[in-house]
Parts: C-alpha cells; sequence; structure tokens
C-alpha cells in the first residue's frame, strides 16, 4: 500500500504485479498473484479491487502499459507540463490515485503527498498547497464540498482540479469556481485505467473525450469502450479456485454498466443502468432522485440519499434517507416531492445517524440499502 516510489521508473518498468487493496477493507487475495503469474501469464500490472453486481469483490487487472497510455492521454488532453507540481492527495489503491503518480511520472513533473489526513474544513490542503506552490491536485466532490461549504478560497498557485469519483453536481462545481479552484470535472473508471472524458471549463454535462478512445452506445445509451488504455480483465475468486473474465466482446469491446449520450467527441453521463427502477410500471432513474435530492438538502444543510426497496403493490418503493438533524425527514421529503412527477414521489423519509460512505467520499449506497432494509423489518 505505499505510494513512495510510484512516479518512478524502477516502478513502472517492472513486471512485478502491485496488488493494491484497501487496507480498511477485508479482501481475500489469497493465492491471486500467483495464479495471475502462473496460469494467465501476466506480469506488468497493477490490480485493484472492485465491486460486482452480487457484492463479492472482483480484481481489475490494470497493465502498466495501459496505466501509462492513459496518463499520457490526460498529459495531453489538459495541457500538463514538466513544470507542474502535483499535490498527491488521493489513496493509491483507488485508480484516480495512482493516476496522479503516472502523470508525474510521464510529464517528468515534480509531485509532493499530502501531509496527513483529510479534515472537512480544508484548511490543512489549502496550506499545503499554498507551502509547496502546487499547480495540480485531483479530488472526489466530497471533498469539493467541504472546501465550498467552509468557504475556503483557492490559493493562486493552483491552475487544476481534476474532479472524479463521484456524482459532480453543476451547482456545486460553479460555487467552487467561484472560490477560485479550478475544477475540471472527469469521467472514467478502473476500468479504463482512469479518465475517458474531461473537461477543463468547468462544464459538468458535457465532457470532451480524450483522444485514443472509441466510444459506442446500444439502443439503451448504454456505453461500450475500446482502446489501449483498456484494463486486461477481471480475476475472480469461486469456490473452485480463480478464474479470469476478459470481459470484452469479440470486436474488443468492453461493455459498461453506465448510460451516456455521445455527440461529435462530447459525452454526457445520464445514469447507471442498474439505476433505472420500475415504480407501478414506469421506469424512474435513481440517479435523477438523487440529484435532486441533494440539491435541495444542501441548500438546507442536510445529507439525504434516495434508495429503491421491493414493494409487494408498486414493485419499488422509493425511500428518503436523511441524516439526522434539526429539520426531520418529512419535511424534508415534502420539500423534495413537491418538485417531482407523481409516478416519482419519494413515499417514505428515514433518518440515520450518518450516511456511510466509501473511502474516497461516495455514498455506500449498498449499506444504505441494507440500513432501510433493516429499519423497514423493525
Amino acid at each position: 500500500m505505499e505510494t513512495a516510489g510510484l512516479n518512478s521508473a524502477e516502478y513502472w518498468e517492472s513486471a512485478d504485479i502491485d496488488i493494491r487493496l484497501n487496507p480498511k477493507r477485508s479482501i481475500d487475495d489469497a493465492g491471486l498473484g500467483d495464479f495471475l503469474r502462473e496460469d494467465c501469464g501476466i506480469e506488468a500490472a497493477v490490480v485493484m479491487a472492485t465491486s460486482g453486481s452480487s457484492g463479492r469483490f472482483k480484481f481489475a487487472v490494470l497493465p502498466k502499459v495501459a496505466l501509462l497510455n492513459s496518463a499520457g492521454r490526460v498529459i495531453e488532453h489538459c495541457g500538463l507540463t514538466r513544470e507542474d507540481i502535483w499535490l498527491a492527495g488521493l489513496s493509491g489503491f483507488h485508480v484516480g490515485g495512482l493516476g496522479i503518480y503516472a502523470r508525474a511520472y510521464m510529464s517528468g513533473s515534480r509531485l509532493v503527498e499530502f501531509p496527513g489526513e483529510w479534515e472537512r474544513d480544508g484548511r490543512r490542503l489549502v496550506n499545503a498547497i499554498e507551502k509547496t506552490g502546487a499547480t495540480l491536485i485531483s479530488m472526489t466532490p466530497t471533498h469539493l464540498h467541504d472546501l465550498v461549504s467552509h468557504g475556503m478560497e483557492a490559493p493562486s498557485s493552483l491552475r487544476g482540479l481534476l474532479l472524479g469519483g463521484g456524482k459532480m453536481e453543476p451547482i456545486l462545481v460553479d460555487s467552487a469556481r467561484q472560490l477560485g479552484w479550478p475544477v475540471w470535472p472527469s469521467y472514467g473508471m478502473t476500468e479504463a485505467c482512469s479518465q475517458i472524458a474531461t473537461s477543463t471549463d468547468g462544464s459538468v454535462d458535457y465532457l470532451p473525450v480524450l483522444d485514443g478512445w472509441e466510444l459506442k452506445t446500444d439502443g439503451e445509451k448504454r456505453l461500450a469502450i475500446r482502446g489501449e488504455s483498456l484494463f486486461a480483465g477481471y480475476a475472480i475468486k469461486e469456490t473452485g479456485g480463480w478464474r479470469f473474465d476478459e470481459a470484452r466482446d469479440g470486436e474488443g469491446w468492453f461493455i459498461t454498466g453506465d448510460r451516456c449520450g455521445l455527440e461529435k467527441g462530447v459525452l454526457q453521463f445520464l445514469g447507471r443502468v442498474d439505476d433505472l427502477v420500475k415504480v407501478s410500471g414506469e421506469l424512474v432513474s435513481i440517479s435523477r432522485l438523487n440529484s435532486l435530492a441533494g440539491r435541495i438538502a444542501h441548500d438546507h444543510g442536510m445529507d439525504v440519499a434516495v434508495v429503491a426497496v421491493p414493494d409487494e403493490r408498486r414493485e419499488n418503493l422509493l425511500v428518503l434517507v436523511v441524516e439526522a438533524s434539526r429539520s426531520g425527514g418529512h419535511e424534508m421529503l415534502s420539500w423534495i416531492n413537491a418538485e417531482l412527477d407523481p409516478i416519482e414521489r419519494i413515499g417514505l423519509a428515514v433518518s440515520v445517524e450518518k450516511l456511510p460512505r466509501t473511502d474516497i467520499g461516495k455514498l455506500d449506497r449498498d449499506t444504505i440499502h441494507s440500513e432501510v432494509m433493516a429499519a423497514l423489518k423493525d
């Protein structure tokens, strides 16, 4: 899990397999390295754990050459140079964090480590940027939310803030840019070894696609990607041992779980394929509800999430999950439902002490869903 040397030739030119797992999670990778080397003939790769649809971990195998190809594309797309100074603040067991080191190595730019842990008021980050003269940084929407909510202004040296790893709300990005933060919204995934599309002008809804990617969508707007930055496939542990899934069709396309709009080299993220649920026979987008609910809750200093749970009558019941607050869930439910079409209206509010999040700040929707199901049984 160490990050020292991740922007060195010794690391990137090594034939070693680097299995980078979150030390805070219990993940069984026994025998994985031997399986990849001896059974699959794989070397010079980085392995990261990602959750499958069943909730079990899959291990994405990222060739180092693909990671460096992605880094080169980002450097070209964003105009990064050897004069830049990276402040590395994201975890190295996520592709967004590892990508920082790959770009510093490829561009020959200086890289400094973020000192200590993230503090919600962002003061340590601002101090680190000012002290090092950092010009580039990557962060998640959760980090950006903390900076904006505390009114933290960007240091003058910073010229680019790559934003990714979660849902990006235009109101958050606009607020951040008003405070001087040069936000570059991005869309990517572990399987793409980092970014697929990135805007350097602050646009959240329409992101220019990086060179080197071929993209297409089907009739349901499900995105497929192909390119030299694509991962090798998944290692999956089953009862009888390990197996390897190249995870692409006969023409080399990886079919993602995302719905996107594509037009003239610009990508618009529409939501997850499994994000659409049926309520009384009508399809409803959970991501749209979360976006709207999040905006309204943000205006009232609250944090919320929307989930769908099985319902005998309507197939799915929409539930608003609210962090315990002085305002109360039922009042928030009324405010949100007032802006929704009848079929989208949320039927129930549940309060929790704190909304669970992953290590990079995303809402842990599996845990939220489990907590809601347990609460409804009580």
